[in-house]
């Protein structure tokens, strides 16, 4: 039986392991998605449609309409996604599977072996700064759990709070123990 772990984590034992999932974020994203669908759409689908009843449309109005296409694509996967979207985190004493789902459709998932991954950590959100060949840039990089696997670093659970990463990282020591390198301590953010 599912029950709640910390602030959108619910969780349940299974056997010797456990089962996580964590649903999307919606909050302002979701309403920010919703205003750029439709002013997007609305003007980009005018401009279009005007252009082709015209029965001349030209080379920008063409491109713009590719342009529109693939905004309202992402910006509807991302509403899709903020809706329903959901990580899995199977645990148990022998492997780690991350699971993507969208509306109960797997999307993505990927394994490993427990006794392969370590440095389980929580990387709070933070802004970098820096310049970027003539640019100086900000750029925001949301929290998120990482671990070493497979000789590369991984992540996922992005966009927790500090509770809910706590949270689910005390349920994963509960079932395995991931060693740490001591040197860890010592490198600053990622």
């Amino acid at each position: 039986m599912l029950e709640k772990l910390a602030g959108r984590l619910i969780w349940e034992r299974t056997g010797s392991g456990i089962r996580v999932e964590i649903s999307a974020r919606a909050g302002w994203m979701l309403a920010f998605l919703c205003l750029w669908l439709a002013l997007f759409g609305g003007i980009g689908g005018a401009l279009e449609f005007k252009a082709f009843n015209e029965g001349d449309p030209s080379t920008f109005m063409l491109i713009w309409g590719l342009a529109w296409l693939v905004g309202v694509g992402v910006g509807a996967g991302l509403l899709i996604w903020s809706l329903g979207g959901r990580t899995m985190l199977l645990l148990n004493q022998t492997e780690m599977t991350i699971q993507h789902r969208v509306m109960g459709f797997e999307w993505d998932k990927r394994t490993y072996a427990t006794s392969q991954v370590c440095n389980l950590r929580y990387v709070p959100s933070f802004k970098s700064s820096g310049w970027s060949g003539s640019n100086y840039e900000q750029t925001y990089h949301q929290s998120q759990i990482r671990f070493e696997a497979e000789d590369k670093t991984r992540s996922f659970a992005s966009g927790l709070s500090d509770i809910e990463a706590f949270a689910l990282i005390d349920k994963m020591l509960e079932i395995y123990n991931f060693p740490k390198d001591r040197a860890l301590a010592y490198i600053g953010r990622p």
